[in-house]
């Protein structure tokens, strides 16, 4: 009964570890993808484009005028062009 208990732990434990490591390649892979120009919606929900990128910050525009520096990591989604506004 016991082997069964921490067979089925075992279990839990490895698809928790390989789903927080895909959670984290995909992660890296979208901010590895960011460029000038793109168009991003941050953690916050603010929308915006890329206007330069400096190292592990982004200078993100959401108005004509209006510029935000933000961390990389704020950064929720890249929207393609085939997305909505």
């Amino acid at each position: 009964m016991d082997y069964i208990l921490l067979g089925v732990l075992a279990a839990m434990i490895l698809l928790l570890v390989s789903q927080n490591r895909k959670r984290r390649k995909e992660s890296e892979k979208l901010l590895s993808s960011l460029t000038e120009g793109a168009k991003v919606m941050l953690h916050s929900g603010i929308k915006g484009n890329i206007v330069a990128i400096e190292g592990d910050d982004l200078v993100v525009e959401t108005t004509p005028g209006v510029k935000l520096t933000v961390v990389k990591q704020a950064v929720r989604s890249v929207e393609t062009a085939t997305e909505g506004n």
